[in-house]
């Protein structure tokens, strides 16, 4: 007898829903969509013919209409469509409608104005809230014309033509605005209030501590680069293997949780089984205790006494910075929390109620979502504050499990090409007005510095090529790293100096500007508080180069050292309104701060100048029995005393000059 599959159930069943399954995957993969960037409350760059494009069924119709008006293109034979707008004035709202007939998007407070691309590391993706807790700064520049999208980080071994984003468009309201980049809104804001009457869209795409080899593309990087990747691959897989074993050691026989189920499974309740839980210092990272390159969620509790007296009245509890968000308990009983906020100290208030004489529990559920995770002060940062005015220290030994277990590429952000190619690459089309850059941290090593004139100047070039074919008119402007770690203690310790110097030599690339802040850093903190004038210098460039302003927008530099018998004279340009001293008895004692000079020996010595206002020129004097070589101004990490800036309040720009050289 012939059999035939056909008529039989147990096969055609598993066919048919497998062919189904088949065919609803190619029809949601037809599905209308739009470029990720396109959402409600988008800015689009005016004065273009902006392209709008997406994806859809093959060879479909598709129908884009703007306030009515209706432009038709068709998906070509992969599904990709584009179409482009007609040129628009700033303004709006808009709506914006994409159809294919059988599916529909609609956008919404679609306004058109000026676009600038925030890249970068952590300083850049600094919030705005971070340097304004109290939300003071926030409302005072709140502005719903300014408005940021955010890109999540992500990386790629290829570039690609999708964008995952954070958040999408939001306006610059005062509690919007507290979330958008600090540098970013600051500059924004300054825009606006210099006359920009635009509104202005931040398409905000970092990574904190990454390198900058890991934002340029393939074809810009040297062999050196490329050959790092390889090694780069091979250390995430011998560090992966690492943790699964550490994570089998501490939890014998689980698997790492992917969904948090902490919460219902009473990870933070008054009181719960901890006989499967492992143990762990705090404060430390875990990416210290076991865990690098983990992301996610971990749950700590801890135990902890109080006297009757100590436990009689309400208390303060405090934990130091969480890295990046926390909700605390005590006791069962939620008494804080705070979202991504890593460098921020967690203070919360507890009611005498929620405190009992004897023994107490601390609950705390930690979410990270890169780079490190966990509680990063000292240990003398995590205490109780009782009501008798105790403090009871919280520092030690704390149970732990992991709600979700995400595996991160820890090295991603230093990885060449991947993060260009999931952050940047898929905007090749759309239209900017410029692009803000604030990084060089991580390429800041003595054996990376040297190289990142060059990879500046490498980075400009390929991202004018890619966005929109730019070259040489797209704006470029960066921040100088910021004063940062002790003060100098003999006169030859570049450090810093020399990717700042590196970061100066790009300049020779047209449409570009530096914003110098090496009076506005932090010698404890690599990110500086002050991201509001960060912002200020930076929009100088804009308004000068981009809105036709009469400001001066660069820092003084040097470009001539003149040595005679009796002296050096070193001269610049760039001063604006003239050069002038900054400390308090400038009138009176009229010295350059943070000079340095070389004598013909090679021999480094602190040095003695002074401003020759009349022509806007350092005269400085040779050391005792020998001659001038070269001098240097603010050429340390942290030249906390350097005082010489132009009359608009410009840093001058740090600098090592000799004699026939600039």
């Amino acid at each position: 007898m012939r059999y035939s599959t056909i008529n039989n159930p147990l096969i055609v069943r598993p066919l048919l829903f497998f062919l189904g399954l088949m065919l609803t995957g190619a029809l949601t993969a037809q599905e209308l969509s739009l470029f990720e960037v396109f959402t409600d409350g988008a800015v689009l760059q005016r004065d273009v013919n902006h392209p709008v494009w997406g994806w859809g069924k093959p060879n479909r119709k598709v129908t884009v209409t703007l306030d009515g008006v209706p432009l038709t293109t068709r998906a070509d034979r992969q599904g990709q469509w584009r179409i482009s707008l007609p040129s628009m004035e700033a303004g709006g709202p808009h709506s914006l409608t994409v159809t294919d007939g059988r599916s529909s998007h609609r956008l919404e407070d679609i306004y058109f104005g000026d676009v600038y691309l925030l890249s970068g590391q952590s300083n850049m993706e600094w919030r705005l809230a971070q340097s304004d807790l109290d939300g003071t700064r926030a409302r005072a520049i709140a502005d719903p014309l300014i408005r940021q999208v955010l890109v999540s980080k992500t990386s790629r071994p290829v570039p690609g033509n999708h964008l995952k984003l954070d958040a999408p468009w939001k306006p610059g309201t005062a509690e919007e605005m507290a979330g958008f980049s600090g540098v970013g809104a600051y500059f924004a804001h300054y825009l606006r209030q210099a006359g920009v009457e635009v509104p202005i869209g931040l398409l905000h795409s970092s990574w904190g501590g990454s390198r900058i080899e890991a934002w340029l593309p393939a074809t810009a990087l040297d062999p050196t680069d490329l050959a790092s990747t390889t090694k780069r691959e091979a250390e995430r897989m011998a560090a992966a293997q690492t943790v699964d074993r550490f994570f089998q050691e501490s939890f014998p026989g689980e698997n790492p949780p992917t969904d948090d189920m902490g919460k219902e499974l009473g990870y933070l309740a008054a009181e719960t089984d901890l006989g499967t839980w492992a143990t762990m210092e705090v404060p430390g990272l875990w990416e210290g205790n076991g865990y690098p390159d983990v992301d996610g969620v971990f749950y700590f509790r801890r135990n902890f006494s109080l006297t009757e007296e100590q436990a009689s009245g309400p208390a303060t509890l405090h934990l130091g910075p969480i890295d990046d968000g926390d909700e605390t308990y005590v006791n069962g009983q939620a008494v804080g929390s705070t979202p991504n906020a890593y460098a921020e100290d967690r203070k919360y208030s507890i009611a005498a109620h929620q405190l009992r004489p004897g023994d107490n529990v601390l609950a705390v559920r930690v979410t990270d979502t890169g780079g490190g995770g966990g509680f990063h002060g000292a240990p003398d940062s995590l205490y109780l504050q009782a009501a008798n005015g105790d403090r009871v220290p919280l520092a030690g030994n704390y149970h732990y499990r992991i709600g979700a277990f995400r595996r991160a590429d820890g090295r991603a952000n230093h990885t060449p090409t991947l993060l260009y190619n999931a952050m940047i690459a898929p905007l090749q089309d759309w239209p900017l007005t410029g692009v803000l850059w604030y990084q060089g941290e991580s390429n800041a090593g003595p054996e990376d510095a040297p190289r990142y004139g060059a990879q500046m100047r490498s980075l400009v070039h390929s991202w004018r090529d890619q966005l929109g074919g730019r070259r040489d008119s797209l704006p470029f402007y960066w921040v100088q790293l910021a004063n940062y770690q002790p003060a100098p203690q003999s006169p030859d310790e570049p450090g810093w100096a020399i990717i700042r110097a590196q970061q100066t030599s790009a300049l020779d690339v047209p449409r570009t500007g530096q914003a110098i802040i090496t009076d506005i850093g932090e010698a404890d903190d690599i990110h500086p508080e002050n991201k509001w004038e960060v912002g200020r210098r930076l929009s100088l460039h804009a308004l000068r180069d981009i809105y036709g302003q009469e400001v001066q927008a660069a820092s003084p530099r040097a470009t001539a050292l003149e040595v005679s018998d009796h002296h050096a004279i070193v001269r610049f340009t760039d001063v604006g309104s003239g050069l002038a001293l900054r400390h308090r008895f400038a009138d009176r004692y009229p010295l350059v701060g943070s000079l340095t000079v070389q004598d013909t020996s090679g021999k480094w010595h602190w040095a003695v100048g002074t401003l020759a206002p009349d022509e806007n020129a350092v005269i400085v004097l040779h050391p005792p029995g020998s001659r001038i070589r070269k001098v240097r101004y603010a050429w340390f990490n942290n030249p906390d005393d350097a005082n010489l800036f132009s009359r608009d309040g410009l840093p001058v720009t740090p600098f090592e000059i000799e004699e026939g050289k600039e």
